[in-house]
């Protein structure tokens, strides 16, 4: 949230300098009320993916990090806000941020108490006293109707303000309202009333709007269940996607032949298309977590070779992961497959989230042609170590080490101990190599090679660090018995001068 904050204070004064309809398709209000300037390129249950316009990056964020107002106006964008009857009519209120036992909290309804102690905001039927030293800033926002009134409220509220009388297009429009929030009876008494009066300008709409109330009427179960499935998709969990799957299902046995095919139908497609989404995200998520976890459960044997961790990481570690993903998400292993391969679309960039993957002191196994695979060194070897020879500091740090060797060999030889110990390490294997590693390293290093070969993941882009112990010369200096300076091959990288590591999705 700092960097975020950060963002914003620079870009505060352009944001005021932009148009009203450039904001609206360039920007995103924050919870504290400042504007975020950025478009929205994705969006699910969790939050949303932003593209800034000062540098093109993205940048996540979560529902509450943005004002309600801007948060119920994307989620309409991306069809996550649903579309039944209610949540299409939208109402401005107020949005009244307060401290309670420490924490800042939010309550959205009418202020129906102003210029009291406490202030008292009504939302569904509801008051919520707040006292004026915990009352925070106070913001007016639209949000669906029935979020802040009961049925009994709203049509209270509006019959007072359209005062209907013998105006038959008054009782329309009072019934129109009515339908949108589900309040099927009355807007069937507004309706009769308006083609009792019969003086409507368009008196054809009138029988369409009964024909249409009897219907909503009629399918009443129907209907709830149709919002039942979209106020799911809009929270967006995983639960909630597990209960409206089983939902959809019920509908379809229950209502054969539903009055409401056409919004059942509507309603169904949403919700595939964000179920999708939703899992694309969890599965590129909970795969690229479970390698470290399958791989540091593998190494834990200890009569694992290197060779047995390789052939384990080509064949049948991508089965152990799914096996994992079908236990903690609840899908069939082919689903998680097709969702896993399905993060490569496009619309998908949320699931493309890549992390870091280290060979660390492991690096020397694979081979120098391996460990330069895709960096800069191995594509202009000759130059990268012509920089690496000029380095200063890894030269001084050989010559120290040079003249410590040379003063440890004079000091043995004053104090009679014999001589003839500069040969340098006996040449080791790889399997001495794994056979000796921790544990940690055993599982960072299987975890790499899993991830950069058995052909699950995508790597970005690979990176090298100097071997700490020869500063990527390959060689050490040493001396032997005789006192004479000699180059032996690093007993870190074996030769290979660099660790290799990289970033995959």
């Amino acid at each position: 949230m700092p960097m975020l904050m950060n963002f914003l204070r620079r870009f505060s004064l352009l944001a005021c300098c932009l148009g009203a309809a450039s904001l609206a398709a360039q920007s995103v209000q924050l919870a504290d009320g400042r504007v975020l300037l950025a478009k929205v390129e994705e969006a699910d249950g969790a939050g949303l993916r932003v593209r800034r316009l000062d540098n093109g990056g993205l940048l996540d964020l979560r529902w509450d990090h943005l004002s309600t107002a801007s948060a119920l106006a994307v989620k309409q964008q991306f069809d996550l806000a649903g579309d039944n009857q209610e949540q299409q009519l939208l109402v401005r209120v107020d949005e009244v941020e307060y401290m309670s036992g420490g924490t800042k909290q939010w309550v959205i309804g009418r202020i129906v108490e102003r210029g009291t102690d406490p202030l008292v905001v009504q939302s569904k039927g509801r008051q919520y006293p707040i006292a004026r030293k915990d009352l925070g800033p106070v913001r007016s926002v639209e949000v669906p109707v029935m979020q802040v009134y009961t049925k009994d409220e709203f049509y209270a509220e509006r019959f007072r303000a359209l005062q209907p009388g013998s105006k038959s297009d008054v009782h329309v429009l009072l019934a129109e309202e009515l339908l949108k929030v589900g309040d099927y009876d009355r807007a069937a008494e507004h309706l009769a009333q308006a083609k009792e009066l019969g003086n409507s300008l368009n008196p054809g709409q009138i029988d369409t709007l009964i024909a249409r109330t009897q219907r909503f009427k009629e399918a009443a179960k129907e209907a709830k269940a149709i919002e039942d499935i979209a106020a799911g998709r809009a929270r967006g969990t995983l639960v909630d996607f597990e209960k409206g799957t089983k939902q959809i299902a019920q509908f379809e046995k229950d209502f054969p032949q539903t009055k409401l095919k056409v919004e059942f139908d509507a309603e169904k497609k949403k919700f595939a298309a964000a179920r999708q989404r939703f899992l694309v995200g969890q599965i590129a998520e909970s795969w690229r977590s479970s390698i470290a976890l399958i791989a540091d459960k593998k190494v834990a044997d200890a009569s694992l070779t290197l060779e047995a961790a390789r052939e384990y990481a080509s064949s049948k570690m991508s089965d152990d992961i799914v096996a994992r993903l079908v236990t903690t998400l609840r899908l069939g292993a082919d689903e998680i497959k097709t969702l896993w391969a399905a993060r490569k679309d496009k619309e998908y960039s949320k699931a493309r989230k890549t992390e870091m993957f280290s060979y660390g002191l492991g690096s020397w196994v694979l081979g120098e042609e391996a460990i330069l695979k895709n960096t800069q060194v191995g594509k202009d070897k000759d130059k990268s170590k012509d920089a690496a020879n000029q380095d200063p500091n890894s030269q001084r740090d050989i010559d120290r080490y040079v003249k410590a060797m040379q003063a440890a060999l004079k000091a043995r030889a004053q104090s009679g101990q014999a001589q003839g110990q500069g040969q340098g390490e006996q040449p080791k294997t790889e399997e001495d190599w794994w056979r000796d590693a921790s544990r940690a390293d055993k599982a960072g290093w299987l975890r790499a090679f899993y991830a950069e070969n058995a052909g699950q993941l995508t790597v970005t882009v690979a990176t090298l660090t100097q071997c700490p112990a020869c500063y990527a010369e390959g060689t050490r200096a040493d001396i032997n018995g005789d006192g004479k300076i000699l180059r032996i091959p690093c007993y870190l990288c074996q030769k290979t001068k660099y660790l290799r590591s990289f970033r995959a999705w």
